[in-house]
């Protein structure tokens, strides 16, 4: 079937404001020093990993600020996952060079870091634990954060969007979410254009995660039917272009619309998320997988364990989107041909996770605070044989 065009590629432009301010669209990367001026900051630290640091849009991005008597300093010490000591060494890297505001370029884990950067310089490396979500704090830190721009570099984590960070704990055998709304970036960049030589490796981990965010947002027990309309959407979206996305990167119309169902994944996540993510947290701590590819691995078995409660919704999101049948069964077809059709595992156990690690996953996720909007309560047992299933590869 072929995709449905909404809207022809040379007119997608539009500027957006929910939560915060979006320029969406081809090349609006152009638009930084305009932005970075909007928002008073004339020494911004521009925070990535150290695989994105290579890329030519970089240094584009430091010579059009250049140009404009912006002075960009750059940290790029993140690889793989972001922990508490890369955090601490960027917040001193930013205090060293007297940086007034953050550029946060890259995927989920590079923004997730910046924006922790973020709040350890205006609370230290120690106190930005105290806003670990589920355990807000009273008052907030006693000086401002420093401004947040934000360049999305993938179509998936959605992160650009959120006023959330996730960190590994200092332990490292745990992520945890930091929260603080001056963590939602003042203005995002979203240009379809960064994500266009993106490899099908993570184009198809970063999309699956967007599917995720959509779909565990819809089947939230929480009422926001307008986030409802979001996620479905967004799903719609993916349906249409993410196989196309992943078989052909040079297809700007297919990273148009997959960026879109990421930052409308983000947007919609608000109602809450679920079992989905807080197993993907508990198993990317513990391997140190790509999140995206955990995700897809455990999709189908939470759906299976939701499914008396979320009856009702994948009906309705199997016949938006145009699936043969209007049920259930259809959208966990759907789900399990996509996975196979884009190269993400079919298991937990293809992640090299084994029935000896169920438990500490387990307790992990009972741990995480996903949980909690879960369509069905899962208590340790319930979870166990959830997980037993995934490592198995046994629906």
């Amino acid at each position: 079937m072929r995709p449905h065009r909404t809207v022809k590629l040379k007119g997608i432009k539009a500027d957006w404001k929910h939560p915060t301010e979006i320029r969406f669209g081809l090349n609006r990367i152009r638009e930084l020093p305009e932005v970075c001026w909007q928002l008073g900051v004339q020494s911004p630290l521009l925070v990535t990993d150290t695989g994105v640091a290579q890329l030519p849009f970089i240094r584009t991005m430091e010579r059009l600020n250049a140009a404009q008597s912006i002075e960009t300093g750059l940290f790029c010490e993140i690889a793989g996952e972001p922990d508490a000591a890369c955090v601490k060494k960027g917040a001193e890297v930013f205090h060293r060079g007297r940086h007034d505001g953050i550029i946060a370029v890259g995927g989920g884990s590079a923004l997730d870091a910046a924006k922790a950067v973020a709040l350890a310089s205006a609370v230290g490396p120690v106190g930005m634990w105290r806003f670990t979500a589920g355990s807000f704090p009273q008052t907030g830190p006693a000086k401002p954060l420093p401004s947040l721009i934000a360049v999305p570099t993938t179509a998936g984590t959605g992160s650009e969007v959120d006023a959330y960070a996730v960190i590994l704990e200092p332990s490292g055998l745990r992520k945890v979410s930091l929260h603080h709304r001056d963590l939602l970036p003042s203005v995002v960049i979203a240009d379809p254009s960064l994500i266009r030589k993106l490899i099908p490796y993570l184009t198809a981990a970063t999309g699956m995660d967007a599917l995720s965010h959509n779909l565990e947002a819809l089947c939230s027990p929480l009422f926001q039917p307008i986030l409802d309309a979001i996620a479905m959407q967004g799903i719609a979206f993916t349906k249409d272009w993410l196989p196309q996305a992943f078989r052909d990167g040079d297809n700007l119309e297919a990273r148009v619309y997959t960026m879109a169902a990421s930052i409308m994944g983000a947007m919609a996540f608000e109602k809450g998320l679920g079992a989905m993510h807080a197993i993907a947290h508990a198993v990317g701590a513990m391997f140190k997988v790509q999140h995206g590819r955990a995700v897809g691995a455990v999709m189908p078995f939470v759906l299976k364990a939701n499914r008396r409660k979320i009856l009702e919704k994948t009906a309705i999101l199997a016949r938006n989107i145009g699936l043969p049948s209007h049920d259930f069964n259809a959208i966990m077809q759907w789900v399990l041909d996509l996975r196979r059709e884009i190269g993400l595992p079919a298991s937990l156990g293809e992640l090299g996770v084994k029935e000896e690690h169920v438990p500490d996953i387990a307790e992990l996720a009972l741990r995480d605070v996903n949980l909690t909007t879960n369509p069905v309560a899962l208590d340790r047992q319930k979870l166990e044989r959830l997980l037993s299933r995934a490592v198995q590869g046994r629906l």
